[in-house]
């Protein structure tokens, strides 16, 4: 499989703000110690394999070659395990914590009961994941995206835990199309079946997804992708999926509908969300304030593992085509979030509590 590169914000090519030379972990930290890898999910999930996939490699590369045991600490929707590792594990570099896109989010936005703060965080390794907007043809009438303002008030879109679906949200929101959001779908599997069978209008699939189940629908003239999430540089322009690069981006179509770029409180919010979740779709991080040669040994045993030839042989399937992001990566990353409005946080909480209930921490 063709390796895809991520060339949005992640690897805008920034220094690794905040991260210790991989030059101060020649001392051997972890020699004869082990790891713990908290995941916060159920075994066989993505976030779960994904964890599982870094622990597997991490202690052969990290100097002083340490054990790594990753461990399910599950319950509450990841909180159990993501409060375990705010709270109660020790700042010494010996348990880390495998996220998800979203459970940094929900970490990003103060969801209520969440302790997990990311500014306390600091990234060890992390993989993106592209988002894709399809139109039902049968269920719109229209083949054309740049008629997609037309359906206004019209426009059904399958809820199941809306914080899972942010980025599609913010898109529409940003749209201004007034859609209507039909509750009590499982998954996204779900929502896609109803969207297969002619009852959403639109569904949002991970990139993989979209190219193994809904694609076939577009070959069929059965659907047309109407917009990739995609990513935003550092310059606030839209980047398109590297996993599917001849679809146009949500921000492209609002320029191609509009004549100018999306601006305002949705926009800002656009940009962080959308390279937030989907940059982060995996996600290892460790407390900021573990020693400085424990953060160096980590960053130094990431740089190797990823050049290793069993790890990437590995990740053809796990990671689904795109890079593991690394070094100045990781940095860019934490910039993004250091930098993100505070009105991006209060527009975002603002939206999701007024018209979905969802609460937050004061």
């Amino acid at each position: 499989m063709k390796r895809r590169t991520l060339l949005g914000t992640a690897l805008a090519g920034a220094a690794a703000a905040g991260l210790p030379r991989p030059a101060l972990a020649q001392g051997a930290y972890y020699a004869g110690k082990t790891i713990r890898v908290i995941i916060p999910f159920s075994a066989g999930g993505g976030t779960d394999t994904f964890g599982r996939y870094i622990a597997q490699f991490l202690g052969r590369h990290v100097p002083g070659n340490p054990t790594v045991v990753a461990e399910n600490v599950t319950g509450a929707g990841g909180l159990r395990g993501s409060n375990e590792f705010a709270e109660r594990s020790a700042r010494d570099g010996l348990t880390l914590l495998t996220a998800s896109g979203h459970l940094n989010l929900r970490a990003f936005l103060g969801l209520q009961g969440l302790r997990l703060k990311l500014d306390g965080l600091e990234p060890v390794v992390a993989a993106p994941m592209g988002h894709i907007t399809a139109l039902n043809v049968r269920a719109s009438g229209i083949r054309d995206p740049k008629q997609f303002l037309t359906l206004r008030g019209r426009v059904t879109k399958g809820i199941t835990d809306p914080v899972g679906l942010v980025e599609s949200l913010v898109a529409l929101e940003m749209f201004e199309i007034n859609y209507r959001a039909v509750p009590g779908f499982g998954g996204r599997g779900d929502t896609r079946l109803a969207f297969e069978r002619g009852e959403l209008m639109i569904t949002t699939q991970a990139t993989p997804a979209y190219l193994a189940r809904v694609k076939p629908m577009v070959d069929a003239g059965e659907a047309i992708p109407l917009y990739a999430i995609g990513f935003v540089d550092p310059e606030g322009k839209p980047v398109r999926d590297p996993a599917a690069p001849d679809i146009i981006t949500a921000p492209e179509l609002y320029q191609q509908i509009h004549g100018r770029m999306p601006s305002g409180a949705v926009w800002n919010a656009y940009r962080v969300i959308a390279n937030l979740v989907q940059n982060t779709r995996g996600t290892l991080w460790v407390h900021a304030d573990a020693p400085a040669e424990a953060r160096a040994a980590l960053a130094a045993g990431v740089n190797a593992m990823v050049q290793d030839t069993a790890f990437k042989a590995a990740g053809e399937r796990i990671m689904e085509g795109y890079d593991i992001i690394s070094g100045a990566g990781l940095g860019q990353i934490k910039a993004d979030l250091n930098a993100a409005p505070p009105e991006v946080l209060a527009w975002t909480r603002t939206m999701l509590t007024s018209k979905f209930g969802v609460r937050f921490d004061a």
